[in-house]
């Protein structure tokens, strides 16, 4: 693999016609007819056609290169013709308070009683495997018109009742339950709870942490990525204390409420979220 990545690094140097990306590292290749994918079992939600990215796939391909030198080599900078790759450390989750039992870290959230109740029922630590956290979380006067008996009242705080309710019949399409999820804001009105989210985190130990739009996304990684460049990307994070989480940045709900390509977008998405959960 190191030879034909070497020559082919070479071969975009020298003037050649115009060709595509993918064909400029690896030659003539036949990337470009859609996978079709299974469809959405869900009402509202279109069957998706597979959108095919030849500079991802090079991306991924070079990623995996890379990752594979670096752990045969022990190193944390690769050389290679015409340059080099150095190892970036994923950035560490620092000064999140941790809690061993539910009472002190609820003591500790900003949120209103009344959403606190309402985010946390039925909730166990040993049970949550998925936390989905959002740009922000409404006041309890805001949607308390909007309560119903159901899983849907946990959905809320976050979004308008439509939106609510379109999400929830995502949550159901990914197989998961009410006693499997949980949900809590990186902001409410105009304080940061970032740490916040991260403590509810390190408390449920939820397999995969899924971030809700840009601004969560950047704020839980640590990075600034363009969300349409990362979304549906498996990143590891941790606490100081070494413990890991992985965390996936999706597209927020209202905007694949609305857009056809989008909902195609998001269930692919969705899809790699159930495999790693062995829902799928």
């Amino acid at each position: 693999m190191k030879d034909l990545f070497n020559r082919n690094l070479l071969r975009i140097r020298e003037e050649q016609k115009p060709q595509t990306f993918a064909q400029a590292l690896f030659g003539a290749v036949d990337w470009g007819h859609g996978i079709p994918k299974a469809p959405f079992p869900k009402e509202n939600i279109s069957s998706p056609a597979f959108e095919f990215s030849e500079k991802v796939q090079v991306l991924e391909s070079l990623e995996r290169f890379a990752k594979e030198k670096f752990e045969e080599e022990k190193k944390t900078i690769l050389k290679i013709p015409g340059g080099e790759i150095q190892l970036k450390e994923d950035p560490t989750w620092d000064g999140v308070e941790t809690f061993s039992n539910f009472a002190d870290l609820k003591n500790t959230l900003s949120l209103d009683q009344q959403t606190l109740e309402i985010c946390f029922a039925s909730k166990n630590s040993t049970q949550v495997k998925v936390m989905f956290v959002s740009e922000s979380f409404r006041n309890y006067e805001d949607y308390a018109q909007e309560l119903k008996d159901s899983f849907l009242n946990q959905l809320l705080p976050a979004f308008p009742l439509k939106t609510a309710e379109f999400f929830s019949r995502m949550i159901a399409a990914m197989k998961l339950v009410e006693s499997e999820i949980i949900i809590y804001p990186t902001a409410f009105g105009d304080k940061d709870l970032t740490n916040e989210a991260l403590g509810v985190a390190a408390f449920y130990r939820p397999e995969v942490i899924l971030t809700l739009g840009a601004t969560p996304s950047h704020k839980i990684l640590k990075i600034q990525d363009r969300l349409s460049q990362i979304h549906g990307q498996f990143f590891q994070r941790k606490l100081s204390d070494d413990t890991n989480f992985l965390v996936v940045p999706l597209f927020h709900p209202s905007i694949i409420e609305t857009n056809q390509n989008m909902k195609k977008t998001a269930w692919m998405d969705m899809q790699k979220i159930m495999k790693q959960l062995k829902k799928l």
